[in-house]
């Protein structure tokens, strides 16, 4: 029997009034690993400044999430009251199978490894952060 998990929101750009800036980024890093450095960030804004145009890449917060089903330690969960499916950094292992189970992140910025810590992370809405 398949679980149905809770849904989520998501976070994405509005291009109506998002102009690609990147705050978002330092914000994310700033707020999660107290540096102001987009390579820290949970999410990822790619540019193509030729073009003048650019992508952020998130977490799409699926609803029947692959990285979910994926982890063998349980360390993706579904926190209760928001649907978030957010990585616990004291169940990862690092082993990856949520990078790998994840349909979307071909180029491995949206579920990461953490180099200092060996574990994985993604967005998390934004979770702890009082919302």
């Amino acid at each position: 029997m398949q679980m149905t998990p809770k849904k989520s929101g998501t976070i994405f750009a509005d291009k109506s009034i998002c102009h690609g800036c990147g705050i978002c980024e330092l914000v994310c890093s700033l707020s999660h690993s107290g540096a102001c450095d987009p390579a820290l960030s949970n999410i990822r804004l790619l540019r193509d400044p030729l073009a003048g145009e650019f992508l952020i890449e998130t977490c799409r917060q699926c609803d029947f999430p692959g990285c979910y089903f994926s982890c063998p330690y349980g360390a993706i969960v579904i926190e209760p009251k928001t649907g978030a499916r957010v990585i616990d950094g004291e169940r990862c292992e690092g082993c990856g199978s949520c990078s790998k189970a994840c349909p979307f992140n071909e180029r491995g910025t949206i579920v990461k490894p953490d180099p200092e810590k060996g574990i994985y992370l993604k967005c998390d809405l934004c979770m702890g952060l009082g919302r």
